[in-house]
Formats: C-alpha cells, structure tokens, sequence
C-alpha cells in the first residue's frame, strides 16, 4: 500500500515510532504470541489510523510488527488491486 498521507512523513510519526519499536525491543509481537523471534521492521495501528486519527500517536494503540505478519493483519488490503468485500445476505429458512 503506497502512503500518501503527509502524516508517515511527519516529525511526530518518526519519533512515535522509533520509541515504540525501542519499547517493543524490534520484536514482532504477533511472532513472539506464538513464541517465534522476528525482528519489527513495521509499527501497527490497532485500531486503524484512518478510522480514529485520534489515537495515530497513542502508545496504547501501536505495536512492532514484522512486515508478514501486518500484511496477514491487514489481509488483502496490502495487495495493490484491493477491493472491499461486499457484505452476503444470509437467508434464514424457516421449517413449517
């Protein structure tokens, strides 16, 4: 995903995130769930950026991620072609 947001070029965003990949010893801590050492490349907002700018520099709401494990975070939004699933009906039949 290309970030065009001025906000991952800013200042802030670069302090915020050196100090949590620091506080989270370059460990991916979705790896280390599982017990497996990988070092973070990648600092993830939990709850998603664009959805609460609010919390974009909270530390509660970042954690060290490597780059595998947030692309499975996000699924297939990291691929270029991105489309949003469409939500399915679900049909409940009832038994007479």
């Amino acid at each position: 995903m290309k970030r065009t947001d001025p906000f991952y070029s800013s200042t802030a965003w670069k302090k915020c995130r050196r100090i949590i990949l620091q506080r989270d010893h370059f460990l991916c801590q979705e790896c280390l769930k599982r017990k497996v050492i990988t070092q973070a490349d990648t600092v993830h907002h939990i709850i998603e950026y664009q959805i609460d700018k609010s919390k974009a520099l909270d530390a509660d709401n970042l954690i060290s991620v490597c780059a595998s494990c947030h692309n499975k975070i996000h699924g297939d939004r990291s691929r270029s072609n991105y489309k949003p699933k469409r939500k399915r009906r679900v049909r409940v039949l009832t038994i007479k």
